[in-house]
């Protein structure tokens, strides 16, 4: 298959990396793009992620795995004091919502109804009714932003393109449970179903199974 990985990162030991080596170790042709919002406008990644598929005649998987949007993430940014931070709300809605948009849909451009769309969420984005990392809002709250993109592009892209969400838990401290949660998550996203179309789909451990949000079907 022909891949495309928007935020691979280069650490071997975390999923963005581990699922390149994985993918390039399995034959699939693999096209990495990363991206600062410090460094470019909107516009000009844009045009150089443009520029970076303009050799591939198709695609068939996007993976979007960057992590960003941790505004306002600290408890003190909700007392009566705080002085709002506008440029990063709009940074986080950037990096979860309006980038993996536009990745999405130039992506769309070479795809077709056997290719697949797959963004990275976390379980706190779509579990409002929690009593942990509460304080958290903007990341997870973008996020959800990113799960209610997906839902729109799986029922209405016109290509006929597959588009989920994995909501894992990776434990990092843990390293051969997370990489028995990466090997199972990177199993899964290079054999997207059309099942799996405008679902969530979770991977905890001990077991890392995938299953649907919904329900609790196993996927």
């Amino acid at each position: 298959m022909r891949v495309v990985v928007i935020g691979s990162g280069k650490d071997p030991e975390r999923f963005g990396t581990y699922f390149v080596n994985r993918a390039t170790e399995e034959n699939h042709s693999v096209t990495t793009f990363s991206y600062r919002l410090q460094e470019e406008t909107p516009e000009e990644i844009t045009e150089r992620f443009e520029s970076t598929i303009s050799n591939l005649d198709k695609i068939d998987l996007l993976l979007y795995n960057c992590i960003g949007g941790f505004y306002p993430g600290e408890e003190i940014e909700y007392h009566s004091n705080h002085s709002v931070n506008f440029n990063e709300w709009q940074s986080g809605i950037l990096i979860n919502a309006a980038m993996p948009h536009m990745f999405a849909t130039k992506c769309l451009e070479k795809m077709n109804n056997s290719s697949s769309i797959v963004f990275m969420t976390s379980s706190a984005s779509y579990l409002i009714n929690r009593d942990n990392f509460l304080h958290m809002a903007g990341y997870f709250g973008t996020k959800s932003a990113m799960n209610h993109l997906a839902m729109a592009l799986s029922e209405f892209n016109d290509k006929g393109a597959k588009v989920c969400i994995m909501g894992p838990h990776i434990p990092y401290e843990d390293e051969f449970m997370a990489r028995k949660i990466m090997n199972s998550l990177t199993n899964r996203i290079l054999n997207i179903t059309k099942e799996d179309n405008g679902k969530i789909l979770q991977c905890y451990p001990p077991d890392a199974s995938i299953w649907y949000h919904e329900g609790g079907k196993h996927a």
